[in-house]
């Protein structure tokens, strides 16, 4: 087949290769404060920061502690811990944990799939675009449902059967509008993720993957035949004026 990661080192390089293209695209720049809402074990976090140097400044916010310490590993380990702040809050309340914060931009990676609740989406977007200052940018990464190959579905697939939150496109656009954000739209971004059956097979939490009885009774046969595959993110993009 297609893939070309044979090995959990492998695929932790891709995926932080990954945000780290991601974080120049969305418009990151040298000297910028940004804000990463939901930064969990501090990949999406660590690429920010290689990006933003050390004139600049990135604030990762969970909603729990219990990544903490790979969250600081992580960073650490990627040269960048200078320049990082954790902070404990909720998304939905995150001007309560970043008052008077002004941060350039405010982004997340795949925050909003991984929301508890689907229907506090609304009230996230809402908070993202408050702490955000004038002029500033809102950026939401998001794993596209859309798949072309055996190895996208069955990534898709894992993620879906698990109950993480997927929205339409055009819900998403309309909540950043109604949350006053201008310049609302969404690009559609390739990926180039694929990884090996022996690889998708394991426990891996920094690329939200896992393997048990389940998965291997609904996927297995497939995950043989394909492995697995990211397929295209969608960035969400929204100014406030």
């Amino acid at each position: 087949m297609d893939w070309k990661i044979i090995s959990p080192q492998e695929l932790e390089g891709a995926i932080f290769k990954l945000k780290y293209d991601l974080s120049r695209q969305i418009g990151v720049r040298s000297g910028m404060r940004i804000v990463d809402v939901g930064c969990g074990q501090g990949g999406f976090t660590a690429a920010l920061s290689k990006v933003v140097g050390e004139c600049g400044n990135v604030i990762g916010v969970d909603v729990s502690a219990e990544y903490v310490s790979e969250f600081w590993r992580n960073v650490e380990k990627w040269g960048v811990k200078s320049v990082v702040t954790w902070v404990q809050g909720d998304a939905v309340a995150l001007r309560s944990v970043l008052p008077n914060c002004d941060p350039d931009v405010v982004a997340s990676y795949r925050l909003l799939e991984e929301l508890k609740n689907c229907t506090d989406m609304p009230r996230v977007i809402g908070e993202m675009a408050k702490v955000v200052k004038r002029n500033g940018a809102i950026r939401l990464m998001e794993m596209s449902t859309q798949v072309r190959n055996g190895a996208e579905s069955n990534y898709v697939r894992l993620h879906i059967e698990s109950g993480d939150c997927f929205f339409e496109p055009e819900l998403i656009l309309e909540v950043m509008k109604d949350a006053g954000l201008s310049d609302v739209c969404v690009e559609p971004v390739d990926t180039d993720v694929w990884f090996s059956p022996e690889v998708a097979k394991q426990d891996l939490e920094f690329a939200q993957l896992w393997y048990d009885k389940e998965v291997e009774k609904r996927l297995g046969p497939l995950i043989d035949k394909f492995g697995m595959k990211y397929p295209v993110f969608l960035l969400y993009s929204g100014v406030k004026k």
